[in-house]
């Protein structure tokens, strides 16, 4: 798990490096924390339930907390959109 979250902190450093590089905002911090906590989130949606799902009448669904990661990478995009128009 813990070369999964340094691969997602490097490769959020690399494309905001590349971000602040070309002038853009959200750079390299931003796009750290950003994929260093998708990293976190997913993590925990494949392996924080896994002891819970042989117990009798416990009904879970690990992959709600993953839809609610890429729904909120969508939010951030679609904001980062909407306040740039005149982007090209």
């Amino acid at each position: 798990m813990i070369l999964r979250l340094g691969l997602a902190l490097i490769f959020g450093i690399a494309i905001g490096i590349e971000r602040e590089y070309r002038a853009r905002p959200a750079g390299m911090h931003t796009m750290a924390l950003i994929s260093l906590g998708s990293c976190l989130f997913m993590l925990l949606s494949m392996f924080g339930f896994a002891d819970l799902q042989g117990l009798p009448h416990v009904q879970i669904d690990p992959s709600r907390v993953a839809s609610y990661v890429v729904a909120g990478i969508g939010f951030l995009g679609g904001g980062s959109i909407f306040l740039m128009p005149n982007s090209t």
